[in-house]
């Protein structure tokens, strides 16, 4: 007796939107100073923001076809007492003029590029993954999600675990791989390969688009 594999339904689907916040993009963010202050960090800036034109037109299409976007974010305190990450071992500033993705900074804000919409909603994250500690399952099934399509920075960290995730909640997940970035090139396309082989069905942003276009064919 043979049963079918249920896959990725994107008629059901959410995109979600991984940090795409000043601090990880903007040139003037936390990431942009510490890749001019500490060049053998090695930190790809051009590639992490080259998400952008991405996310965005997957945003717009995913708006067009009626189906939810959903944006994951960031925010701390000033200092970091409610992380559920190991801040310390990451080099990041704690006190004065420089933060990382502290409530109420610019630095914390979605990129201009990428504003929520009126109505969309913006989850905000203690620590690495989405689902770990907020109220993304529950959004998400409120609205009849069974499948999450997922953007955004980084893939080896915030990305990956909102994948992982997805998966123990029992989503259906697809890692879109030119609308994610690390801060090395090499480790984004590892993880790609992780992510396909086990958690997601990795594809384009042209893929996708190709997808919600024949929904409504």
């Amino acid at each position: 007796m043979s049963s079918e594999t249920m896959g990725p339904d994107i008629s059901k689907s959410a995109l979600l939107i991984v940090d795409m916040q000043n601090d990880f993009l903007h040139p003037d963010g936390s990431f942009g100073r510490r890749a001019v202050a500490h060049p053998e960090a090695g930190i790809d800036m051009p590639f992490l923001v080259a998400t952008v034109p991405n996310v965005r037109r997957l945003s717009d299409a995913f708006r067009a076809a009626d189906r939810p976007v959903i944006h994951i974010a960031h925010v701390l305190k000033p200092d970091y007492s409610d992380a559920q990450f190991p801040y310390w071992r990451l080099g990041l500033p704690v006190g004065g003029n420089q933060t990382h993705c502290v409530e109420g900074t610019w630095g914390a804000d979605i990129v201009d590029e990428l504003k929520p919409h009126e109505g969309e909603h913006l989850i905000a994250k203690k620590g690495f993954g989405g689902f770990s500690n907020t109220p993304l399952d529950t959004t998400l099934r409120n609205m009849g999600v069974t499948t999450c399509v997922v953007t955004g920075v980084t893939t080896c960290v915030c990305v990956s675990n909102t994948v992982r995730g997805g998966v123990e909640h029992n989503y259906r997940t697809i890692l879109v791989s030119d609308a994610t970035a690390e801060v090395n090139r090499d480790a984004h396309e590892a993880e790609l390969k992780t992510m396909n082989r086990v958690f997601a069905d990795v594809k384009t942003t042209a893929e996708v688009m190709t997808l919600l276009a024949e929904m409504s064919t």
